[in-house]
């Protein structure tokens, strides 16, 4: 296997235009992927709300990592393997086991990235003050209709018609998770995430304790942990928001027929941060770690609303994507999750990016 840290001329001009916050590492067949190195942070230095000790990104399997590597593009495949590269057109109309395929391959320690490595990116951002824009409004921002990126079809940003996927890092400073260039682009907007590491089978969410991205899909843990819905869904449900998801230790109303990954009514709320909980419920802290569930639940506070909506079907077996697409408008954002899709779902909006640790 190549050495991933190759000291070659192109890793060399990244650090330096950087300053060292971005790298380039290489895979199996030497393909270069330019990646943003995280450092490991403690939960108090967010908020106490959230515990103590490392925050589970930088826990692999009880062992902890001193850094984790998240790709600073949306990811493109080449040759069977996902790259992080400026400015390409995004690979999408990807299904989230193809997509963690195309991660995996690229040798030890590569993977999809994990709902674990999105929270602790979300959380660090709200901690900092800022959270990214993106393209939410077919090529540019809905919030800041000045800040654009160059469509992959040639069309005016804004114009809504064609495929408004971005070049990726075609953006402006804005659109990274530190607001410089040095940042991980596209975080939210564009493309909608896929995320390793986390599903809900008939409501009830299947989550690693840590960011253990090599534990088998079999054996991840039920968390105890609940989404029920404030309205009863049938088969004749149609493919709209019919209600409220809730978090819960406990489901009394299923969105639809459980056991069944068909798309029938789901629950929405536009602002995660307004998801309740059933009453005398005490959230767990891996969900507020997770970027599951808001602090708010656990007698805490933002000193900034977390932007971005909160989708459900507690019925069948769906895996999370994240940050939104391209037409989701003011529903985007860094907390957007989207619990609604079977994994067998693709589509143009749909995308994924790499991560790595060591």
């Amino acid at each position: 296997m190549p050495v991933i840290f190759v000291k070659d001329s192109l890793r060399a001009s990244v650090e330096a235009a950087t300053g060292g916050q971005m790298t380039v590492l290489y895979d199996d067949k030497g393909y270069p992927s330019y990646m943003i190195m995280v450092p490991k942070f403690n939960l108090q230095d967010i908020d106490s709300v959230y515990g103590t000790g490392v925050h589970p990104a930088f826990i692999v399997g009880g062992v902890e990592k001193s850094e984790i590597f998240i790709g600073a593009f949306q990811s493109k495949v080449y040759d069977g393997r996902a790259c992080s590269i400026p400015g390409v057109d995004p690979t999408a109309s990807v299904n989230f086991d193809t997509a963690k395929t195309y991660c995996t391959s690229k040798g030890a320690g590569w993977h999809l990235m994990t709902n674990w490595e999105w929270a602790a990116i979300a959380l660090w951002c709200l901690k900092n003050g800022f959270q990214p824009r993106g393209n939410t409004n077919y090529g540019k921002s809905h919030e800041a209709t000045y800040e654009t990126g160059t469509r992959q079809d040639g069309v005016a940003p804004g114009t809504t018609s064609g495929t408004a996927r971005i070049l990726t890092g075609s953006g402006p400073a804005s659109w990274r998770h530190n607001n410089t260039f040095t940042g991980i682009s596209d975080l939210v907007g564009n493309v909608s995430e896929w995320v390793d590491g986390l599903k809900l089978v008939d409501g009830k969410i299947y989550m690693p304790s840590d960011n253990n991205f090599n534990l088998a899909e079999a054996n991840w843990p039920d968390t105890g942990v609940r989404f029920d819905s404030t309205v009863e869904g049938t088969e004749q449900s149609p493919n709209q928001d019919i209600g409220d998801p809730v978090i819960s230790n406990a489901i009394t109303k299923y969105a639809g027929p459980t056991g069944n990954d068909s798309y029938y009514g789901y629950t929405f709320i536009s602002n995660w941060k307004d998801l309740t909980k059933k009453d005398g419920y005490t959230i767990p802290n891996s969900m507020l770690q997770a970027a599951i569930a808001p602090i708010t639940l656990a007698g805490g506070s933002y000193s900034q609303d977390p932007k971005g909506a909160l989708y459900v079907r507690n019925y069948g077996t769906r895996f999370p994507l994240r940050g939104g697409g391209w037409n989701n408008g003011a529903y985007a954002g860094l907390f957007y999750l989207n619990l609604i899709n079977a994994r067998s779902n693709s589509a143009g909006n749909l995308g994924f990016r790499l991560a790595f640790i060591g």
